[in-house]
């Protein structure tokens, strides 16, 4: 499958739908889920599945370049190293933090600090909330990586130099 222009904006749109929707989840599931064990695993799902299609759209476009066809994928991966790092990392910390605040609803209130959250998961959090900016600027600037006009057919000349430049 080619990815035309017209397409490419498709999955363009697409993608920058899923990371508003992320940005949604991350900056109002907690508040909106707060004492409802129910709605928190809906915000927390959503999210994972996001972050999971995100990297799908991104292995879409990339299986639809002239430059991973003829065996060159490298000369696009070197250029979203980034990406592939965030993304890996804010899943890992997305589902983390997930899985402990459910297992925090899951545990009885104490009487002195009803649900107060412990230090590990704040600090967690925190880190999930620093690593979702790397996250939303690597996915952005990967995207328009993608967007690149030499990785079409169009510019065979140019793929042939990038792999005589090894």
């Amino acid at each position: 499958m080619k990815l035309t222009l017209r397409r490419y904006s498709w999955v363009l749109m697409f993608q920058f739908a899923l990371l508003g929707v992320d940005l949604f989840c991350n900056a109002f599931g907690p508040s909106l889920a707060r004492n409802r064990l129910q709605t928190a695993i809906f915000f927390f799902v959503t999210q994972d599945v996001l972050i999971i299609a995100e990297y799908l759209l991104f292995a879409l476009a990339l299986h639809s370049t002239c430059v991973y066809q003829v065996g060159a994928s490298h000369i696009i991966l070197r250029h979203c190293k980034l990406f592939l790092a965030s993304i890996t990392i804010y899943f890992l910390l997305s589902a983390s933090q997930h899985f402990w605040i459910v297992y925090q609803y899951s545990q009885p209130p104490d009487v002195d600090d009803g649900h107060q959250w412990p230090l590990g998961l704040i600090a967690l959090s925190v880190s999930q909330r620093i690593m979702s900016v790397f996250y939303y600027y690597s996915s952005k600037s990967t995207a328009l990586t993608m967007a690149d006009p030499r990785f079409k057919e169009e510019h065979l000349d140019w793929i042939a130099e990038q792999l005589g430049n090894k």
